[in-house]
């Protein structure tokens, strides 16, 4: 086992805050509150033996913690900053992965085959993209209903069947019980029709 940094000592659960990403010199965005991430890893439900994408990994949280649930995972962003993030973190939590720096969907041409995918933009290009490579399972998210729908009618036009719920949560700070943060997002999560029972 690798050699937590002391914030992390004895670090347990799983869609932790995002201050144990930040460690790394990370921000979270949009997309990477801790609900979203545990309900996108409750629909990807990573394991070993599987190659998960994290196609915009950001700050890395998503990608470590599909990482610790044991999932070889490849985590793709173009930005420089985040994929030195996503390093950094897997880093700080003791597990491997491999970061892809390029722009989706090209990076993801040469790329072994997933079996579960998580993507965090892109839009409708990248869905598409990824759907051509037909994985068992797939996560997205979108900001508005009209997002949500085009994705939505992206992922079923190729042969997935799709859920899609509305998740809202509301931080609270606990010494005046007054509201911190608020994250509302549509959550699609899909899977190949052949598996859907």
């Amino acid at each position: 086992a690798g050699q937590h940094p002391a914030h992390l000592h004895g670090v347990r659960g799983w869609a932790l805050p995002a201050e144990a990403y930040r460690g790394a010199g990370g921000e979270s965005g949009e997309g990477e509150s801790p609900g979203l991430r545990a309900a996108q890893l409750a629909r990807l439900g990573p394991r070993t033996g599987d190659l998960l994408w994290d196609i915009g990994s950001g700050s890395g949280a998503l990608a470590v913690e599909a990482a610790r649930f044991g999932a070889a995972v490849l985590a793709v962003d173009s930005d420089p900053a985040a994929c030195a993030r996503t390093a950094a973190a897997a880093r700080d939590f003791g597990v491997q992965l491999q970061v892809v720096e390029g722009r989706a969907p090209h990076a993801l041409e040469r790329l072994p085959e997933p079996d579960i995918v998580r993507i965090g933009g892109g839009g409708v290009p990248v869905v598409t993209a990824v759907t051509d490579r037909r994985p068992e399972r797939i996560v997205t998210h979108a900001s508005t209903r009209d997002e949500a729908e085009a994705l939505g009618a992206a992922l079923g036009a190729n042969g997935y069947t799709v859920r899609c719920s509305l998740l809202q949560s509301v931080e609270l700070d606990t010494a005046a019980w007054s509201e911190r943060e608020r994250s509302v997002v549509f959550l699609l999560s899909a899977l190949r029709s052949d598996l859907a029972p």
